[in-house]
């Protein structure tokens, strides 16, 4: 079992993250990019509230809730992983607004290489007791982090912009291979520690619970504080509220080798699908059938 899951850490993880990013690129335009400039002001809230509240919240909560340091720790490292493709893929079921939805996973992946080793290294340094810390190689999680996200999101729009009906065709087979393979790998990952994460349950629980139904209101309530369209503080909901899984077990359990790190990640991504499948309930409901159609002028 330990051989298997060696691999899966080493292996399976990384191809899975490639495996996003490109999908993520296949997606993206240009013009989805320029999005930053024309639209700017759904960006950068959303922007600010990844980057910025999410962790911050994260900080809080790990300090009030958290049962150990491990815990602790991935929580941080868990908020530090904004977006993804779920979180897309959540916006494109809720009828939110996808184009928003991609351009900030896009550009938040980006900023996530230089932001994930310095969150981590803080919490680290806050949370763990010196002997207690597991080594953190800042240098290679940059490499790997720039290599496994930067790297295929520009191959991927490269190969949209020069042949846009194979990206198209290629883009929806890549997504239901990676949700397939993500979930195998949450499946496994949760067997090699179920010890851990059964020893961990209660306490972890209320943490994640916490993260994840403060982390959607905090999405939607910075749409409705600064007025944006329905559909955009529904995008922030996710955008804010669904952390990126593959690459927070890239982190914990490939980059630093830590099961006891992934505990809340493994915990999350049994707790999350709950709540953010309810809202898309809600949003259909709140949508109804009119809606606003991408992203509105600013």
């Amino acid at each position: 079992m330990d051989a298997i899951m060696a691999i899966l850490y080493t292996r399976v993880i990384p191809v899975l993250l490639i495996m996003v990013m490109a999908g993520l690129g296949l997606s993206l335009t240009i013009t989805d990019l320029k999005r930053v400039i024309v639209f700017p002001r759904a960006v950068t809230i959303g922007l600010i509230g990844q980057l910025l509240l999410l962790p911050l919240l994260a900080f809080v909560l790990a300090f009030a809730l958290a049962p150990s340091p491990e815990i602790a720790v991935g929580a941080i490292i868990l908020a530090a992983c904004p977006g993804g493709v779920t979180s897309n893929a959540y916006v494109f079921a809720a009828r939110a607004d996808l184009a928003l939805s991609v351009t900030l996973t896009a550009i938040a992946s980006m900023i996530t290489v230089f932001t994930i080793p310095l969150l981590t290294y803080a919490a680290m340094q806050f949370f763990m007791e010196a002997g207690e810390r597991p080594d953190l190689p800042a240098a290679n999680i940059f490499r790997t982090l720039f290599m496994l996200s930067i790297v295929p999101i520009a191959t991927g729009m490269a190969v949209r912009w020069r042949w846009p009906a194979f990206a198209e065709g290629l883009l929806e087979r890549l997504r239901r291979l990676t949700v397939g393979v993500l979930m195998f790998l949450i499946v496994a990952a949760a067997i090699s520690s179920h010890e851990i994460i059964q020893a961990n349950l209660l306490g972890a629980g209320l943490l994640v619970i916490a993260l994840n139904l403060l982390s959607m209101g905090m999405g939607y309530g910075l749409g409705k504080a600064f007025s944006l369209p329905l559909k955009q503080s529904i995008t922030l909901t996710y955008e804010v509220g669904v952390q990126n899984l593959s690459l927070a077990l890239l982190v914990t359990l490939t980059l630093i080798g830590s099961q006891a790190l992934a505990i809340t990640t493994l915990l999350y991504a049994v707790i999350m699908p709950t709540t953010a499948l309810a809202l898309i309930a809600v949003s259909h409901k709140l949508l109804g059938t009119v809606g606003e159609n991408g992203l509105s002028p600013e």
